[in-house]
């Protein structure tokens, strides 16, 4: 037994022992189950605004970076950072707030913090829903909380700063609050455009979705478009080498969308379980990212399917409980070093549960999805693979129903690491854990490919918990 074998063993005993206290306080509270809110009129209204996330005090204090390892120092800006907003109604107060960050993620907590301030402002009394949307940049400054200095022992300290996480929450309601000023009436279209050869994947995924989509608000008094612009691509190419703060490509995706339309973007990441930006330039990182964000822009301009969408928002969020068998990111949360409510859960590896939630939306007949996590593309629309090519040699009827499935639209669109950070949604029959060392290191599978993304995921029942919640969802809406 090597050291990280121990290491490992030392760190499910700890995690268990705490899940065994955290059961012994009684069952998980009852969630109870959520109504469907139905709004129609004569037409949509949409305000956009954004405000800057950058820090106050760069170059006087320390900021850590998110999303390569721990312990990363940031040292200087590449690309300024956003909260955008958008406000979506059909012609009363009884609309939508939806947030989109330059950040890697939040938790739940941090999204609940965020929806309090904003629904305290008088303007929203009636406002249906509030959602946080996050970029997934891996060279945006930490805001989950475990990127931090790492000790002798790799275990990374709480990497927030709690001036810069008051930034981000003072500047989205100033942001949220100006989106419902800037209201305006006009149409909203849904368009999508092939984005093939814009994703790279280094795991074996028979199934990319190489598909951008469009959501487009046409305002009636001529003023500038806004778009909601979504791909299923890491931001991370930058590397782990990257020592700047940067937005990475949906910074140069919105600069030439405003360039050349005058169109304001909010950006949102889809399925991005195990798929990265293709590369464009092997030698110039920031002339890579820079490419990626005019190719992407350059296929949400192209978009010419554009369907006008009746005005009727229908909305849902549905909250449920994610048994947690991740016994390292447990053993994080108990350190406090990223924030965490456990609940009991019998069927966890550990004993203990997190509470997180899933929001459904129609726009018309546009469905869409705003899921926790990043979930893998087969997880969503499909795509399993057969038993003799799969990663365990399972063959896919162990799997969940993929999500576009089970609402019968292949054409929904999905939001990830949205109003939450939950890890990686990984399908049953291609999830692989290192033996003696699970959730601590990756491993390879029966035909030798590397598996990294399981140790940054809950579990092997998420994606059933997850599709089972789902669901329930389409069959109540």
């Amino acid at each position: 037994m090597d050291f990280n074998d121990i290491a490992a063993k030392g760190a499910r005993a700890i995690a268990n022992n705490y899940g065994k206290k955290v059961l012994k306080k009684g069952p998980a509270p009852v969630i109870p189950k959520s109504e469907t809110v139905s709004v129609s009129g004569e037409g949509y209204r949409l305000g956009f605004a954004r405000a800057d996330i950058n820090p106050e005090e760069f170059g006087k204090k320390t900021y850590w970076i998110a999303g390569h390892g721990s312990g990363h120092q940031m040292e200087g800006v590449l690309t300024d950072v956003f909260v955008s907003a958008v406000w979506i109604d059909v012609g009363t107060d009884e609309g939508l707030v939806w947030l989109s960050g330059d950040i890697v993620g939040l938790t739940n907590i941090e999204v609940n913090e965020i929806r309090r301030r904003i629904m305290a402002e008088p303007e929203f009394s009636k406002c249906i829903g509030i959602n946080f949307s996050c970029t997934h940049s891996h060279s945006g400054i930490d805001t989950v909380g475990y990127w931090g200095k790492a000790n002798a022992l790799h275990i990374p300290s709480n990497g927030k700063d709690p001036e810069y996480m008051e930034k981000l929450f003072s500047q989205s309601v100033k942001a949220a609050k100006e989106a419902f000023v800037n209201r305006t009436p006009g149409k909203l279209y849904t368009g999508r455009h092939s984005i093939e050869g814009g994703l790279y994947t280094a795991r074996r995924l028979p199934e990319k979705h190489e598909i951008l989509t469009r959501l487009r608000f046409v305002p009636d008094n001529g003023s500038s478009e806004t778009w909601l612009v979504n791909v299923g691509a890491h931001p991370n190419s930058l590397g782990g080498k990257n020592r700047m703060l940067s937005a990475e490509y949906p910074h140069f995706l919105r600069e030439r969308v405003a360039e050349k339309t005058g169109a304001n973007v909010l950006f949102g990441i889809g399925a991005i379980g195990g798929m990265d930006a293709a590369e464009f330039d092997k030698d110039d990182r920031v002339n890579n990212i820079k490419k990626q964000g005019e190719f992407f822009a350059d296929a949400a301009i192209a978009v010419d399917n554009d369907k006008l969408l009746e005005p009727v928002i229908k909305y849902n969020r549905r909250r449920f409980y994610l048994p947690v068998d991740n016994y390292v990111l447990l053993l994080l949360a108990m350190r406090g070093t990223m924030s965490f409510a456990p609940f009991a859960c019998k069927e966890s590896g550990t004993g203990v549960a997190m509470r997180t939630e899933m929001t459904y939306m129609t726009f018309g007949s546009q469905k869409i999805l705003l899921l926790p996590g990043e979930n893998f593309v087969c997880t969503v629309y499909g795509g399993y693979e057969p038993a003799e090519r799969s990663s365990t040699g399972k063959g896919p009827e162990i799997n969940p129903a993929p999500l576009a499935e089970i609402c019968g639209d292949p054409e929904m669109i999905v939001y990830g690491v949205s109003n939450d950070m939950t890890g990686y949604v990984v399908a049953p029959n291609d999830f692989c854990l290192h033996p003696t060392q699970a959730f601590l290191n990756p491993t390879n599978d029966i035909l030798g490919g590397r598996h990294y993304h399981e140790t940054n995921s809950m579990g092997i029942k998420t994606q059933g918990v997850i599709a089972d919640t789902f669901a329930r969802l389409v069959k109540d809406f």
